[in-house]
């Protein structure tokens, strides 16, 4: 029989994996969001990606649950409107029914209070300090003429904002007490962002394999493809790199704080 893995290794690849699982959910969102946006925001839209992508991947590493339940329901929500109308479904109707339907369980399901504290505060940790680790990237390159390659820039990105965000909740005032009184309103608007997100990013993606010209969004997607692997293995890496190296220097887990 092979010998276990010392037991005080064993929390550091716990968070190596996690760390190296949120890289996983961080690129394509960075990647699609900066080439979506890139249109209208210009040279900051890798800022407003960053941002959005920090904000969701912090509610995947820091409720969870919350996170898990608003994937289910975003994919559930595009298989039974794929269902009924085909791949080609409106972008509108399915973030529509995505929202109602968060909001519905963010007011009736009680999630465990420690899988969900604070999740508020906790997306927009990762929103701002998403944001201001790809602002670093825009200055380098606006003032140094420093522009890196898509991996590049996504394991800066995952490493640097996922070291931010638990630097500055470990160090946060525990709230004392039960759930506050907005719980369930911030409960049900993170769940929805993430649902509408999970539902057309499925729709999107379905769009590949179906007959006629793609949307809007699986033109996004298929853009993005040739950059993709590359990118998606050094955040998965960084993200490893970097959460392991908290657990080493014993940095606490944001749900338990």
């Amino acid at each position: 029989m092979g010998q276990a893995i010392p037991l005080h290794w064993s929390p550091v690849l716990i968070r190596a994996a996690v760390w190296s699982l949120i890289g996983m959910i961080y690129t394509p969102l960075y990647l699609v969001l900066s080439e979506l946006l890139a249109p209208t925001l210009g040279a900051f839209a890798g800022m407003a990606a960053a941002a959005a992508a920090g904000a969701i991947g912090a509610a995947f590493y820091g409720a969870r649950q919350l996170a898990l339940m608003a994937s289910l329901i975003g994919t559930g929500c595009a298989v039974v409107a794929m269902a009924i109308t085909g791949p080609d479904v409106a972008p509108w109707i399915l973030s529509l029914a995505a929202v109602l339907l968060s909001i519905a369980v963010g007011f009736l399901v009680r999630f465990p209070h420690r899988c969900t504290a604070d999740v508020g505060v906790k997306v927009l940790a990762g929103l701002v300090t998403g944001a201001f680790s790809a602002g670093l990237l825009l200055a380098a390159e606006h003032f140094l003429g420093i522009r890196l390659p898509p991996p590049a820039v996504l394991a800066f990105l995952v490493s640097v904002t996922g070291v931010l965000y638990v630097s500055v909740l470990v160090a946060r005032p525990v709230r004392v007490g039960g759930r506050g009184r907005f719980c369930d309103v911030s409960e049900g608007l993170v769940i929805g962002v993430i649902a509408v997100v999970a539902a057309n990013g499925l729709a999107a993606f379905a769009g590949i394999f179906a007959v006629g010209d793609p949307g809007a969004l699986t033109e996004v997607l298929l853009r993005v493809t040739e950059s993709l692997p590359a990118a998606l293995l050094a955040a998965m890496f960084a993200g490893a790199v970097a959460g392991g190296l908290l657990e080493v220097f014993e940095f606490d887990w944001v749900d338990r704080v």
